[in-house]
């Protein structure tokens, strides 16, 4: 079965607006890199397997954050492929079980952007669901805000998913 959470939820309401640029463009690999970290680690805290880096979701999220900073919606509904769904699908990323998508504008660092994911119900959910396997980040500066983040999130069939152990009982908690 195949099923998609969304988070309507954006981050519109704690969009900074920092007078500072956004790094320089070449830094946008090195910005993506250490959201898949932050992101992993905050997983790892959870008990959960780390999200791999899909070059589909990648291409999706960079795809809709250009979008996004084109200035002309700030929504997971914005442009010419409204569905986050289809997004996905034309970058390449099909046989899917699962899907979600974050975003976020106006945080200047990945450090900023993750903690502010992780301070929304929604946005968190998304990031700690042992659903997903894999992950994609788009980044673009510019815009009325700066910079224009999207985070997707998948799981297709042969990508195993892992579920955190369960907790322990009081009669398997051992004291020193």
């Amino acid at each position: 079965m195949r099923w998609a959470l969304v988070t309507i939820s954006f981050l519109g309401v704690c969009v900074l607006h920092t007078p500072h640029a956004l790094a320089a463009p070449q830094d946008q690999p090195v910005f993506v890199s250490r959201v898949l970290e932050l992101t992993n680690i905050e997983r790892q805290k959870a008990g959960l397997a780390p999200l791999a880096l899909s070059t589909q979701l990648n291409d999706a999220a960079q795809g809709y954050s250009q979008v996004l900073a084109s200035g002309a919606c700030f929504e997971h509904t914005c442009g010419p492929l409204p569905r986050f769904e289809d997004r996905v699908g034309q970058a390449g990323y099909t046989g899917w079980n699962a899907l979600a998508e974050n975003i976020a504008a106006g945080y200047p660092t990945p450090e900023a952007v993750v903690a502010g994911w992780m301070s929304s119900a929604g946005h968190r959910a998304n990031m700690l669901s042992p659903n997903f396997t894999e992950m994609g980040i788009g980044l673009v500066s510019g815009g009325k805000y700066g910079a224009y983040w999207t985070q997707e999130f998948g799981q297709r069939p042969g990508v195993p998913v892992e579920f955190p152990p369960p907790a322990p009982t009081d009669d398997e908690v051992v004291s020193e």
